[in-house]
């Protein structure tokens, strides 16, 4: 295999991950749809709540579910505990030379939209970068399943977050019918999200934008789209322009310091980790919203100081691990593209 294949294939291996990555993090809950009986009856209740709740065509949606199929990649995908893996693991997978280096050339090649969308949106040029490199690699792959079976697979036969899934199954199909899309040939990762910039149906419904001009909002096809979605996106979760977004801590007493150790959240002041022993490093007042967690590095366990622009980060993908990889990928990019 040529070495360009190898990285290709490395690539959609590691971007399948990372969307199961997003999948898992959310509460688990068990299937109701054990059996093919109970899936029809399941079915059949799904299409008869799009059919009054949206006025769709109950023949149209029996014929357009009679071709989905269950596929058992897109079950085993899902099902991988990407959740577990260390941050150190993780960090090789998506903060590498590789993803630098393509990620100048992207935003030298999309610099007018990007410095755009900073300016309207507020969010760096080399956050937005890093977050479609990490997602799909610069726009190169963006998935490879029709979404008609990501939903019909893991809404009706998934042993987990079913109602999620078939919410969002309601979801694409009204995105379909709104763009005049066959549903049946849009293709995205096994998890259902559609994209350059990987949305799920709601999301797109929500966030997506118009950014090209040419009056439609095409996630598929068009960067500038994507580019302007995903700063729509995090504006609207809250980004703040300017502000910091994470840092490394260390403190003399490590042991406190982890009893407070939780989710990315401010849901702490920098006051009080200060007084809990956190060496006083940065420029931030005391009452500054915070949170602090903890991740597997290299070399032991490490801690870090999360801000509010990094937990919108995680509503992206409710990650710690996806949302401090495309902070320090963003970082390397912007260093690389500005010593060239």
């Amino acid at each position: 295999m040529r070495p360009k294949l190898r990285i290709i294939r490395l690539l959609r291996i590691q971007n399948m991950m990372l969307v199961g990555l997003a999948a898992l993090t959310f509460s688990f809950g068990f299937s109701a749809y054990a059996d093919g009986d109970s899936v029809d009856d399941s079915v059949s209740e799904f299409i008869q709540d799009m059919v009054a709740k949206h006025q769709f065509s109950e023949e149209q949606l029996k014929a357009l579910i009679g071709i989905a199929e269950k596929q058992d990649s897109i079950l085993n995908a899902f099902g991988k505990p990407a959740t577990a893996k260390p941050w150190s693991f993780f960090k090789k997978l998506y903060v590498t030379e590789y993803r630098e280096k393509e990620g100048v050339k992207f935003w030298k090649k999309n610099a007018a939209t990007l410095a755009r969308a900073e300016e309207r949106f507020g969010v760096p040029q080399e956050i937005i970068t890093a977050l479609i490199g990490i997602e799909t690699n610069y726009g190169t792959y963006t998935g490879e399943f029709r979404i008609l079976d990501a939903f019909y697979s893991l809404g009706f036969y998934g042993e987990r977050r079913n109602k999620y899934f078939l919410k969002e199954f309601e979801e694409f199909l009204l995105l379909a019918r709104e763009n005049n899309i066959s549903a049946d040939t849009i293709k995205g990762s096994f998890a259902g999200a559609i994209g350059i910039a990987q949305f799920m149906p709601s999301s797109y419904r929500e966030y997506a934008i118009d950014f090209d001009g040419d009056g439609m909002a095409d996630l598929e096809n068009s960067v500038d789209d994507a580019i302007g979605s995903a700063s729509n996106y995090l504006k609207r979760h809250g980004w703040k322009r300017g502000e910091p977004i994470v840092f490394e801590v260390s403190t003399a007493a490590p042991d406190s310091l982890s009893d407070l150790t939780g989710k990315s959240k401010p849901n702490r002041t920098y006051g009080e980790l200060k007084n809990v022993g956190l060496e006083d490093q940065f420029d931030l007042k005391d009452d500054t919203p915070v949170g602090l967690f903890q991740l597997e590095g290299d070399d032991g366990i490490e801690y870090w100081m999360s801000l509010k622009n990094f937990y919108v980060i995680t509503r992206y993908n409710p990650s710690n691990n996806y949302a401090l990889a495309i902070v320090q990928l963003s970082d390397k990019i912007k260093a690389l593209k500005a010593a060239k």
